[in-house]
């Protein structure tokens, strides 16, 4: 990689993140929302799902808090410096670290249960699941886009 394309490769990457990651972990999310409260899939749901990478990822409210996507950023910036390992490992060294271990960490010792809570006034009973049937899938399928992207991005 060229020192000067190097950055905009790095800015590709995570605004690929950002969109695949978020759009993922919405459409998971509202999903079973919708499924638990047995509604209808509708637009209400559509346009849920099209703006979690702005109302999730940037506002914060998928993490927790504002902008957590700045963390894996910075681990990754980090990683970037250790010249032997590739951009792909680094970016998948970083997005586990943050969305997994991290986010575990913070939640653990905010005292918050790991999991998304799925009420419903229909039914008497909550379904609580772990916050990884969501993390997960959307790590998988957003680190497969970033690797496509730099399969692509290399061979130029």
């Amino acid at each position: 990689m060229k020192k000067e394309n190097k950055y905009i490769i790095y800015l590709k990457i995570w605004l690929i993140h950002i969109v695949i990651y978020y759009l993922v972990f919405g459409l998971i999310t509202e999903y079973l929302d919708q499924w638990y409260r047995e509604w209808s899939i509708d637009w209400g749901f559509l346009g849920r799902v099209l703006s979690s990478p702005l109302i999730g990822g940037v506002f914060g409210f998928d993490d927790g808090f504002p902008m957590y996507f700045i963390l894996p950023i910075v681990i990754f910036l980090i990683l970037e410096i250790f010249p032997k390992l590739n951009t792909f490992y680094s970016y998948i060294i970083s997005t586990f670290l943050s969305y997994v271990v991290i986010k575990y960490l913070i939640y653990f010792n905010r005292g918050y249960p790991f999991n998304i809570l799925l009420r419903s006034n229909q039914k008497e009973e909550s379904l609580e699941l772990s916050l990884l049937y969501a993390i997960l899938p959307a790590l998988l399928i957003s680190s497969i886009c970033v690797y496509i992207f730099l399969r692509k991005c290399l061979k130029k």
